[in-house]
């Protein structure tokens, strides 16, 4: 009888442990799924939101009198906070391409590079968090002064006068703080990946 017991319980361990790694296998593909899912949504908005800001210009003949108009423009490049908007999400484009194309890659690997790509991202992707965030609150602080203006600044209101333009930049601005969302995601989803699988391997 006691030989019997000790044949029949080694398997049933052997097939609790083996079953660990298949379960953990089927979510890291569905995680990196999501992963590139988030980059690709990071790309179309942060290529909308450079878009609508670089076409966000307008002409317009401004009356300074009853007998006088004279042509004032506005346009992003006057601006020093869109100018960097611009670039931030010049880097988001091609950064998110980059990323995008290295999750795919990884779906169809399972080696512990993909981990060290993993880690890469977490750092990345909080360095580009801090970018397009910073950049989205520039550029929203400035659209609020534009619609709004400050008076101890002494700084007018242009969105009354230049409608479109203001437009332009209130999509965009949405359009990035939508990017900003995508990336903390992004950001937790590294995070929660890389936990699960260190506590993985610690069994």
């Amino acid at each position: 009888m006691a030989s019997t017991n000790t044949t029949t319980a080694p398997p049933h361990a052997a097939l609790d442990m083996q079953e660990v790694p298949v379960k953990w296998s089927g979510g890291v593909k569905n995680h990196r799924r999501i992963d590139v899912a988030l980059r690709a949504v990071l790309f179309v908005t942060a290529l909308a939101a450079l878009v609508v800001m670089v076409t966000s210009k307008q002409s317009k003949m401004v009356r300074v009198s009853p007998l006088m108009a004279i042509p004032l423009d506005a346009n992003w490049t006057q601006l020093p906070a869109y100018i960097y908007y611009v670039t931030a999400h010049c880097v988001a484009c091609l950064y998110s391409l980059i990323t995008c194309a290295s999750s795919v890659l990884a779906l169809k690997n399972t080696s512990k590079s993909t981990e060290k790509m993993q880690s890469c991202f977490v750092i990345l992707d909080s360095l580009l968090l801090g970018i397009i965030g910073s950049a989205s609150g520039a550029g929203a602080a400035v659209a609020y002064i534009g619609i709004k203006g400050n008076s101890h600044s002494r700084w007018n209101k242009i969105c009354n006068v230049f409608g479109s333009f203001c437009h332009h930049i209130g999509i965009s601005v949405f359009m990035s703080l939508i990017s900003t969302v995508t990336l903390v995601l992004l950001v937790w989803l590294s995070f929660y990946m890389l936990t699960k699988k260190n506590k993985n391997t610690r069994r």
